[in-house]
């Protein structure tokens, strides 16, 4: 329930903006009820004006009576939906009466813990910076609580750096105020690209072995593209990338492999990697999703397939992939002998068709990815 200050140099953000996955567009009263949301999920720290007060305050009534009351200053934070779905998500926007002025706005942001970590508001955000940039605003402008990491990992990426203001400091934390100038280029933005193998550019190609070096060339060698680390090759790669630098990757390979008597195309999964520097930002999932997509839309895929660690099968998990239970034949990535991986071993699928997994040992009729 921001407002804009009303200040006559202010130009309010009121239209639709689009991005790739979202529409930020203005409020309703159908929005309140997840406004409301956003207010129960608020961290303790926060000072007491925004948080629900001792009586429940404010109910989802009073955000929507707000929204629609016609003498309240309409607010320049624009509701952040699914372009598909439709669903809401939280809001983004510009605001005029905080750390920014008439010609300097601040940027803010607030989305359902439910979505964190997809990078959402990193492209909510990005479409507000740009709105701003060509209605000719200078700079941007943001505070963030210095407690608050993953606000201010979104404000790094969006290029916000220190402006050497001092923030206030109280019980409830120090500020930080962060400031970006509008008129240099865009802070390179995030971009996931899916490439067959042998359509790899010298400059992808050198992208991903910088990749996979920074993290296996001590233990393992330089990266092969054709064999790495002796497992199978991938024949379609999913990677993403911040500007130049590919930061996560996903490969898979087509196969037929055998279940019981049942022959089975699988996109062998295998490559599933995020730069040290990046862990934890979300980059993971939002490549994994994409390549699930990829299984999808393959007409020759039925399933994704992959073995790892027990360690990150809660991320598979979380990510859609389903743990089976079945004794696994393969080649040995070490001599090429016939190897066989115990009973229960981490081995899950993701359902890239309507067939049905026949619940029977399985034999991959290669090396493992």
């Amino acid at each position: 329930m921001t407002n804009t200050s009303g200040r006559a140099g202010a130009r309010p953000l009121s239209g639709r903006l689009r991005t790739a996955r979202l529409i930020l567009r203005p409020q309703t009263a159908t929005d309140a009820t997840v406004f409301h949301t956003l207010w129960t999920e608020r961290d303790e720290r926060v000072p007491a004006h925004r948080k629900l007060d001792a009586a429940g305050h404010p109910t989802a009534s009073d955000i929507a009576a707000h929204i629609t009351d016609p003498a309240s200053e309409r607010s320049s934070l624009l509701t952040v939906e699914d372009a598909v779905s439709g669903e809401i998500y939280g809001y983004c926007g510009l605001v005029f009466d905080a750390n920014g002025n008439d010609q300097e706005p601040e940027v803010a942001f607030e989305l359902l813990q439910a979505v964190h970590n997809r990078g959402y508001a990193t492209e909510a955000a990005t479409a507000v910076l740009r709105w701003a940039a060509e209605a000719g605003y200078r700079r941007a402008w943001a505070g963030v609580w210095e407690w608050n990491v993953s606000s201010r990992r979104v404000l790094d990426k969006l290029g916000f750096v220190d402006s050497g203001r001092s923030g206030r400091v109280s019980e409830h934390g120090r500020t930080l105020i962060t400031v970006r100038d509008l008129g240099t280029e865009h802070t390179p933005v995030e971009r996931t690209e899916l490439v067959e193998h042998q359509d790899l550019s010298t400059s992808q190609l050198s992208a991903l072995g910088k990749l996979f070096d920074s993290e296996y060339r001590v233990t393992h060698g330089a990266w092969n593209p054709d064999r790495p680390y002796g497992y199978s090759p991938a024949h379609v790669h999913v990677m993403l990338s911040i500007g130049r630098i590919v930061i996560a990757h996903v490969g898979f390979q087509r196969r037929t492999i055998s279940a019981g008597g049942h022959e089975i195309v699988v996109a062998g999964t295998g490559g599933v990697l995020v730069h040290s520097d990046w862990r934890g930002s979300g980059v993971g999932r939002r490549v994994m999703a994409r390549a699930q997509q990829a299984m999808r839309d393959d007409a020759l895929v039925d399933f994704g397939y992959l073995g790892c660690r027990e360690a990150v099968v809660p991320f598979y998990e979380s990510t859609g992939w389903r743990r089976i239970r079945a004794l696994e034949r393969h080649i040995s990535i070490a001599d090429g002998s016939d190897a066989t991986e115990p009973f229960g071993a981490p081995i899950l699928i993701h359902d890239a068709s309507d067939s049905r997994w026949p619940p029977e040992d399985v034999d991959l009729r290669g090396t493992p990815w």
